[in-house]
């Protein structure tokens, strides 16, 4: 049985794609046998890694992928470095606790959400990002009936729940009572981000339920930490700059 055989039954793919070089390595700096095998158990190690967070990418289902490195902090100036790289590190996962980014539509909650998820991702946690429109289409499906525990074991297994666009529009009746329940049993049992694009009075009007928006918000808010973002729109910023592009003489 040769080398490739053996690496390939073993299942070790990435030390197979590193090997030839990593002899070479070896080679040139008088390696021994002990740095070689750490060096190329390092390889074998980080590609592996890196697939783990790639699946548990997919699987959150971001709209997109985003990251902080991407963030403009420019654009809207009070939002604070400190808070969101704090939110990053994860440290309210471990809690138990939760985030509420509360402000107009295009202020980047959407993408600071996501990109604290991915974050969490990166070290370990389990993610699912959701908009508050997916969630209440899942729960009033015709197969929600039939597989509602495993529905509902969706929304409470991941680490970190993303609950997006809350406010952007009325949601259908009955739906506050869906995300009470998700909301009621991850409480201090799992992390929740939520963002919001109208302010909290606001929750009864959008679930036509004022109680249940209240019991909601009881829970929520306990150990939530509420970030408000105001300022300027990004999209409506890429619009006008497109417009002005466009009228420019050429």
């Amino acid at each position: 049985m040769n080398l490739d055989v053996a690496l390939k039954q073993l299942r070790l793919s990435a030390l197979a794609q590193t090997l030839s070089l990593r002899l070479q390595e070896a080679a040139s700096n008088r390696l021994s046998h002990a740095e070689f095998l750490e060096l190329i158990l390092h390889d074998e190690i980080n590609v592996r890694e890196q697939r783990k967070i790639t699946r548990r990418t997919v699987a959150a289902e971001f709209t997109a992928l985003k990251s902080l490195e991407d963030f403009d902090w420019r654009f809207n100036p009070a939002i604070s470095r400190k808070d969101i790289h704090e939110l990053a590190a994860a440290h309210f996962i471990r809690k138990a606790t939760d985030v509420l980014f509360v402000g107009p539509p295009g202020v980047g909650k959407t993408h600071l959400a996501q990109a604290i998820g991915y974050e969490a991702i990166k070290q370990g946690f389990v993610v699912r990002y959701r908009s508050i429109f997916d969630l209440v289409a899942d729960f009033l499906s015709e197969e929600a009936l039939a597989q509602r525990d495993r529905l509902l074991r969706g929304y409470l297994k991941p680490d970190l729940l993303i609950i997006d666009d809350m406010g952007l529009k009325q949601l259908p009746k009955h739906a506050g009572e869906y995300l009470l329940e998700v909301i009621m049993r991850r409480y201090e049992t799992r992390s929740t981000i939520m963002t919001s694009n109208r302010p909290l009075e606001d929750w009864g009007k959008l679930l036509q339920d004022v109680p249940t928006a209240g019991a909601i918000l009881d829970r929520f808010l306990h150990h939530a930490q509420v970030i408000a973002i105001n300022g300027k729109s990004y999209r409506l910023k890429n619009v006008a700059a497109a417009a002005k592009t466009s009228e420019a003489p050429t």
